[in-house]
């Protein structure tokens, strides 16, 4: 699997101290030998960096520009890696 950062992201939780979330893509390579084939699939990833808090969905979307679309999305509204799970199946319903 490997990761791309798209953007991070300050956000201050209630009274507590800022911190930085950092918002990613996953690619994973899938390959069928038999029909000789090659994907990628991508997911999406959340870290606060303070706390080392990460979560990643894998396999969400074959397509580069829905993926792109979805974390950018993540980024803006501030999604932490708590509910990002919550937050992806409710945009893949909405499909």
């Amino acid at each position: 699997m490997r990761q791309m950062e798209i953007c991070r992201k300050g956000f201050c939780p209630g009274e507590a101290q800022e911190q930085t979330l950092v918002f990613y893509i996953t690619i994973d390579d899938l390959t069928d030998d038999a029909a000789g084939i090659l994907l990628e699939s991508y997911g999406v990833g959340v870290t606060i960096i303070e706390s080392g808090e990460t979560s990643v969905i894998s396999n969400v979307t074959f397509s580069r520009s829905r993926i792109l679309e979805l974390v950018n999305k993540l980024a803006d509204h501030l999604v932490t890696p708590v509910t990002v799970s919550d937050v992806v199946d409710d945009w893949l319903c909405a499909d």
